[in-house]
């Protein structure tokens, strides 16, 4: 199956690495917030300061290994799932120069919630949220 989604470019730093030269695991959820930011960009950048959004959940598995040598890595997303207040969003991860049909080499999740700054609760998605995450429904 060829993946179909949003595909962001993320570079691997020096840093990011382990001591095996692995990306480190604990790095993945920096890798998958920086993609994250580029998509969801459109959408939420118009309201950034009356609107936030809240990390609910993350699920991470690790499938194979990512390196320095697979930077950028290729992050593809999509919307898993959308519901009033919230909606998650599904990642693929793979190397550079990986095939985008291959096996990702991380699959992972993230439920995000929509809240009001200023007050501090949580609010519905608004109308252009909505209409921007259909778009990018599975």
């Amino acid at each position: 199956m060829t993946p179909t989604g949003f595909v962001a470019e993320v570079p691997v730093r020096w840093s990011d690495i382990d001591m095996y030269q692995h990306v480190n695991h604990a790095v993945m959820v920096t890798i998958l917030e920086e993609a994250r930011v580029v998509f969801l960009k459109e959408a939420f950048a118009v309201d950034v300061a009356t609107t936030g959004l809240l990390i609910a959940d993350v699920n991470i598995s690790y499938k194979g290994q990512l390196r320095l040598t697979d930077s950028p890595l290729k992050v593809t997303m999509w919307i898993k799932r959308m519901r009033a207040v919230d909606f998650t969003i599904g990642y693929e991860v793979r190397s550079q120069h990986a095939d985008p049909a291959s096996r990702p080499a991380v699959i992972a999740d993230t439920l995000l919630a929509a809240f009001d700054i200023e007050e501090q609760k949580l609010v519905r998605l608004a109308p252009h949220h909505r209409e921007f995450l259909q778009r990018w429904s599975r």
